[in-house]
C-alpha cells in the first residue's frame, strides 16, 4: 500500500459523513419546500445521482411525464442515499410529512430490484415499511436476485404493499414479479425512455459504425473478443467506441438533458450502432439509427429488445453471437435510407398509465 492509499483509509469515513450531511441538508430543504406548498405531493424517490446517461434519461422522462399528467402536484425529489446507506437517514422525516389521502410515491425505474449492487432495493423496502398505506408507482424494473434470502425479503415486503402498481421492464422480470408479488398489481411496461422515440429528426449525413459498450460486471464478451469484432467492422467502415456512463459526473447529473441529447445527436451521425447497453439500444432508435444488440451476463438487454419486435423490425437486430453481429452489420451497412420512426410507446403505454395507476391503487 503506497502513501496515498494509506491516507485514504482514515479519510473515507470522514468524507462519507460530510457527503451524508450535505445530502441531508439538501433533502431537508426540498422537503420543506413541499411542506410550504398547499398542493398535493408526489415523492419521486431514488432519483439518478450518477453519470449514467440511461438512468439520467429515465429521470428526465419521468419528470416530463409527471409534469404532463400531474400538473396540480408539487414534486419532491429524494435520492436513495438520503434514506438508506447513511447515518443521517430522513426516513422518519418522510413518514411524518407524507399524507396518505393526498400524496403518492414514484420510484425511479431501472435495474433496482436486485441484490447485485447499490442500495435501491433496500431503500424501496425502507419506504414501504415506513409508509404501508401509501399509493406507490414503481416505474419499470428489471428484477434479478443472486441470493434466495434477499429475493424472499423483497417478495415479503413488496407484496405487503397493497396500494402499489409494480411495472416490470421485460418478460423475464414480469414473470418474476408475478411469482414474487402475487397480491399486488403487476404489469409489463416498456422503459420510459422509449417515449422519446419518434421525436428526434436528424437530416445529417451518416457514416461509420459506433460501438456503445459497457465496461462492468454485466459485460459478457471479453475485451479481446470485442476487439476482434471492432477490427473486422473496420473493413466495412469507420469505427468509433463510446459508453453511456460518462466521466464528467457532476456536469452530466446537473445538465442531464443537455448530455442526453448530445449523445443522441452523436448516434445520429452513424449508419449503424452495435451495443450491449439497453439505453444504447433506445438512444439508437431515438436517433433513427439501426442497432445490433449483443448479449450481456443477464437478460436485461436481450429481453428488453423484444419490445421492438413488430414495431421497429428494420432498426433492431438481436445478434446470436459476435460472428452473427458482424454478418448483420455487413448486410445492413449499405442501407441508403433512414426513414423517420413513428412514436409508439408514449401513446400506447405512458399516456394510459395515469388511469391504470388510479384503477389499481384505489
Amino acid at each position: 500500500m503506497n502513501f496515498i492509499e494509506l491516507i485514504k483509509v482514515p479519510i473515507r469515513p470522514i468524507r462519507k459523513f460530510f457527503l451524508d450531511y450535505v445530502l441531508k441538508y439538501k433533502t431537508e430543504k426540498e422537503i420543506k419546500k413541499g411542506i410550504t406548498s398547499s398542493r398535493k405531493k408526489i415523492y419521486y424517490i431514488g432519483i439518478p445521482a450518477h453519470a449514467n446517461l440511461g438512468d439520467l434519461a429515465q429521470g428526465m422522462c419521468i419528470r416530463r411525464w409527471l409534469k404532463k399528467n400531474y400538473p396540480e402536484y408539487y414534486i419532491v425529489e429524494i435520492e436513495t442515499n438520503a434514506l438508506v446507506n447513511t447515518h443521517l437517514s430522513l426516513i422518519n422525516r418522510l413518514k411524518n410529512v407524507f399524507n396518505n389521502e393526498r400524496d403518492f410515491v414514484v420510484f425511479q425505474s431501472g435495474y433496482t430490484t436486485t441484490d447485485l449492487g447499490g442500495h435501491a432495493d433496500l431503500m424501496h423496502q425502507a419506504v414501504m415499511k415506513a409508509l404501508p398505506n401509501a399509493r406507490i408507482l414503481m416505474m419499470p424494473q428489471t428484477i434479478f436476485f443472486k441470493t434466495e434470502e434477499r429475493k424472499m425479503l423483497c417478495s415479503k415486503i413488496y407484496n405487503a404493499q397493497k396500494n402499489m402498481l409494480f411495472l416490470a421492464r421485460d418478460s423475464v422480470s414480469y414473470s418474476s414479479a408475478k411469482e414474487m408479488f402475487p397480491d399486488i398489481a403487476v404489469k409489463c411496461f416498456p422503459d420510459i425512455v422509449t417515449t422519446l422515440i419518434g421525436y428526434f429528426n436528424s437530416k445529417r449525413s451518416r457514416e461509420g459504425i459506433c460501438f456503445c459498450l459497457r465496461n462492468d460486471k454485466e459485460k459478457f464478451f471479453s475485451d479481446e473478443e470485442l476487439q476482434v469484432l471492432i477490427d473486422r467492422c473496420k473493413e466495412i467502415g469507420r469505427v468509433n467506441r463510446v459508453d453511456t456512463t460518462k466521466k464528467k459526473k457532476r456536469k452530466a447529473v446537473k445538465n442531464a438533458e443537455k448530455y442526453i441529447f448530445l449523445e443522441i445527436e452523436e448516434y445520429s451521425k452513424y449508419k449503424l450502432m452495435i451495443t450491449d447497453r439497453y439505453h444504447g439500444t433506445i438512444f439508437s432508435l431515438v436517433a433513427g439509427t439501426p442497432v445490433i444488440v449483443i448479449r450481456t451476463t443477464d437478460h436485461k438487454v436481450t429481453t428488453g429488445a423484444e419490445w421492438f419486435k413488430g414495431i421497429y423490425d428494420n432498426h433492431v437486430f438481436l445478434a446470436k453471437n459476435l460472428k452473427d453481429a458482424y454478418e448483420i452489420a455487413k448486410s445492413i451497412y449499405a442501407r441508403a435510407e433512414y426513414p423517420a420512426l413513428m412514436p409508439f410507446f408514449e401513446k400506447e403505454y405512458y399516456d394510459k398509465l395515469p388511469k391504470l395507476f388510479e384503477e389499481t391503487t384505489k
